[in-house]
C-alpha cells in the first residue's frame, strides 16, 4: 500500500500520521517507507523585483532541481535574468559547496533545460570572505534570489583584495583591447569606490553613473561595439583617475 499525504508536525520529528481511513492498514509500530516525490521551494529574495509568472516558474523549477544535489549548501540566481525583461543572454547561478561543482552543474542544467546558463561555484568559507570584503560580490546579490534566507553581512576592508581587483583596470592602460574590457573594468572601479564610500553597491544605480561619466559611447562598450582611438583615450583617462582616487583613499 501506498499513500500520499503531507507530513505533520508532531511531538517528535520522526512521526507520521495516518490518513483516516487507513488505520486498520497501517499500525501504530509498522515498518513503513517515505519517499519524496516532489520537494517544496521556497524562495527568498534580496529586495522587490517585479518577476512575472513564467520567470518564476522557472527559477522554482531551477532551484528545485538544483537542491536534489547534496553537496550544493546554498543556491542563489543573479544578474540581469532577474532585472531585466528580455534584454539577458544567460541565466547567472551562484552556486555554494565544498567542491567546485561549475562544470557538473553546468551540464546537468543544460541537458535539463536546454537553456544557456553561467554558473559560478565558490566554496562556503571563501563564499563568506567574498561577502564582507569584495564590492563585486556584493553588487552581484545585491538583487537575487536564493533557497535559503541570507543577508549581505557588514563590509571589511581588505587592502590586498582591493589591489587585487585594480590589477586588470590597470592593465587596460597598457593596451588595447575590445571595447567591453573598458566597459567592465569602469564598472568594477565604480563598485570599488562606493565600497569605500559605504555605500550600496546597486548595479542599476551603478550603470547609470557611468552612463552619465561617459556619455554617448557607453552603449558601445556595454555592446563591445567597435569605437574610435579619442573614445579610447577617454575611457583609459576615465580608468586612470578612478584607480588613482581609490589609491588615495586607501592610504
Amino acid at each position: 500500500m501506498q499513500f500520499i499525504h503531507k507530513v505533520s508536525k508532531g511531538s517528535r520529528f520522526n512521526q507520521i500520521y495516518i490518513p483516516r481511513g487507513m488505520e486498520s492498514i497501517f499500525e501504530a509500530g509498522d515498518l513503513v517507507e517515505v519517499k519524496l516525490i516532489k520537494k517544496k521551494v521556497e524562495l527568498f529574495y534580496s529586495r522587490k523585483i517585479e518577476i512575472n509568472e513564467f520567470k518564476n516558474k522557472l527559477i522554482r523549477e531551477i532551484i528545485s532541481f538544483l537542491s536534489r544535489f547534496k553537496d550544493i549548501k546554498q543556491i542563489f540566481m543573479v544578474g540581469s535574468f532577474l532585472t531585466k525583461k528580455i534584454d539577458y543572454n544567460d541565466i547567472d547561478l551562484l552556486i555554494i559547496s565544498n567542491k567546485d561543482l561549475g562544470e557538473e552543474i553546468y551540464d546537468k542544467l543544460a541537458d535539463k533545460f536546454s537553456l544557456k546558463f553561467h554558473v559560478i561555484s565558490i566554496q562556503e568559507a571563501k563564499f563568506k570572505e567574498l561577502t564582507e570584503t569584495d564590492p563585486l560580490t556584493r553588487s552581484m546579490l545585491y538583487y537575487s534570489v536564493s533557497n535559503i534566507k541570507f543577508h549581505i553581512p557588514k563590509a571589511r576592508f581588505d587592502k590586498n583584495h582591493i589591489d587585487f581587483l585594480l590589477m586588470m583596470p590597470k592593465d587596460l592602460l597598457k593596451i588595447n583591447i575590445n571595447s567591453r574590457a573598458y566597459y567592465d573594468s569602469i564598472r568594477r572601479l565604480t563598485a570599488i569606490e562606493r565600497f569605500l564610500d559605504n555605500k550600496e553597491i546597486n548595479p542599476k544605480d551603478v550603470d547609470e553613473e557611468i552612463e552619465i561619466l561617459i556619455g554617448k559611447s557607453f552603449r558601445k562598450i556595454k555592446e563591445n561595439e567597435e569605437i574610435n582611438e579619442k573614445d579610447r583615450e577617454n575611457l583609459k583617462k576615465i580608468i586612470k583617475n578612478k584607480i588613482k582616487k581609490i589609491e588615495n583613499e586607501q592610504k
